[in-house]
């Protein structure tokens, strides 16, 4: 691509990401929050189908996480990619996605699905409904009582 289609294609998704105004700063002079965004910005330039993001979110502050929560599912919506999300934040996991895959801690392998039926759009009122409170506990369930689960079966 040309280098005007090129500045035009980053704009369009630093616009997307609420940065626009922001394309001509060094990472350097942006707040952790916006180089996140900037990240997700250049992950989804490429047109991916399937988005690959590790821990993605853990270098910033609560509200910041927030927002990018939002702000990850906006793009979804608009996008339809499919994310693969690996986080240890429960209520992350549980908000975020359409399934949860639990992994064992060790030997790692896959130790449950869990089908995530919480409507979208994903908001507020949904993060405060019993339904996310049963999935998070069934989760967090998951996650940290396996040791326990696994002498039962003993």
């Amino acid at each position: 691509m040309t280098r005007r289609a090129a500045r035009e294609h980053s704009r369009r998704f630093l616009e997307m990401v609420g940065l626009a105004e922001f394309w001509n700063r060094y990472p350097w002079q942006l707040s952790g929050g916006m180089q996140q965004r900037v990240a997700i910005a250049r992950a989804l330039a490429a047109e991916p189908r399937v988005l690959l993001m590790d821990e993605p979110f853990s270098s910033v502050d609560a509200l910041t996480r927030l927002e990018l929560h939002g702000l990850l599912l906006d793009l979804w919506e608009r996008q339809r990619f499919t994310a693969v999300l690996v986080t240890h934040d429960v209520d992350e996991a549980v908000f975020l996605a359409g399934r949860v895959v639990v992994m064992a801690a060790r030997p790692g392998r896959i130790h449950e699905v869990i089908d995530v039926d919480l409507p979208y759009p994903r908001t507020e009122d949904v993060r405060l409904s019993p339904e996310f409170a049963r999935l998070r506990n069934r989760v967090w369930r998951a996650v940290y009582h396996q040791t326990a689960d696994h002498q039962k079966k003993d």
